[in-house]
Parts: structure tokens; sequence; C-alpha cells
């Protein structure tokens, strides 16, 4: 990914989003709207880690795509339809990533788009080099929210330096993923 593309790409992610916020979410929960309220969520995801299987370059070793895990807990607390989410994804090679993040739910009948934004710590393990610990994580999921309010989707996500390291080579992920309310969490 080249750098300027990606610092487009961020800056045009974060307009939309803005501009969804401040477009008030409608009452009655009909059309296109940002959720306000409702429950926090715990999600799990399989799929695929470099799923676009992106070679940083020679000499690097642990580019394959590998099947992966991701576990997120989104709170229910939000903030101009913004929360609060962490979690942690892993592969089969051992590398894995811990995060935190916010997000954000845009629903239109019961299809909600989700993107988030996260930074964290990464760990290579046997698995692909991202030159350095310090890593941001860009996901975006659309998912069918069912009538107990339980979602399934799909989910791609980007891990990256943002080029503050020497090399940014980048990991790609695509997911299944799905999503139960917590009750415990509901700020409807």
């Amino acid at each position: 990914m080249k750098q300027g593309n990606g610092i487009w790409a961020g800056m045009l992610g974060v307009t939309a989003l803005g501009l969804l916020v401040a477009n008030p979410a409608q009452a009655d929960g009909e059309g296109l709207h940002v959720i306000q309220g409702g429950p926090a969520y715990f999600s799990a995801g399989i799929g695929a880690f470099n799923a676009a299987g992106v070679e940083p370059g020679p000499g690097h070793r642990g580019n394959a795509t590998l099947p992966e895990i991701d576990l997120e807990y989104q709170s229910a607390s939000k903030l101009f339809g913004i929360g609060a989410l962490w979690g942690i994804v892993a592969n089969t090679n051992g590398g894995f990533m811990g995060y935190t993040g916010l997000y954000s739910d845009v629903a239109w009948d019961h299809w909600v788009l989700t993107p988030v934004l996260g930074v964290g710590g990464y760990n290579q393990g046997r698995g692909k080099y991202l030159d350095g610990v310090f890593q941001f994580r860009l996901e975006l999921s659309l998912a069918y929210q069912f009538a107990d309010q339980s979602r399934l989707g799909l989910k791609i996500a980007h891990i990256s330096n943002a080029y503050i390291a020497q090399e940014d080579p980048g990991e790609d992920e695509v997911m299944l993923n799905y999503s139960i309310p917590l009750s415990f969490g509901d700020h409807s």
C-alpha cells in the first residue's frame, strides 16, 4: 500500500463517519442512521490472516495466508454514536495483536455497517513481519442483524504501522463474524 493512498483512504473514512454521526438518528430506526444506543456486543470471527498474501520484500519470512481468530468486545456506551472496543486477533503461526479503538454502527433496515479505527501491539511469532510492535488497525464489517439483535456478517481488516517505521508491509484479513448482544451492557 502506498503511503499517500493510505492517508487519503483514512481521511475519506473519517469524513464519511463524521457526516453520518452529524446526521441525527431517526427515532423510529428506519432508513439509514447511526445507532446511538443498544447492547454491548461480544464478537467472534474466523478467517484468513494476510488474505492478500502481500510480500514485503526479499529476506522476510512468514508471509503465508494463515487461519486466524478474532475476539472483540464493543461497549454499549456511546458518545455521538461512537463507542469503544477491545479485541485480540491471533493466527496459527503464533502471531497476535491486542488492540483498542473506536467504532460506530450505521444501520439500514436489518443491515449494520461497522467501521473501526484501532491501535495496539503486534507480536510476529513465526508469522508475518510488520516492522514493529505498535500498529494501527482498520476494520469494516457488514452484518445482518436478527430479531434477537445477534449479528452475522463479513469483516475485512487491515493492520499497518502507517509508515511510522522504516517499512510498512501491512496485512489484510477477511473473516466471517458472529456477534451476540450482552444484556448487562444495554444502554438503550
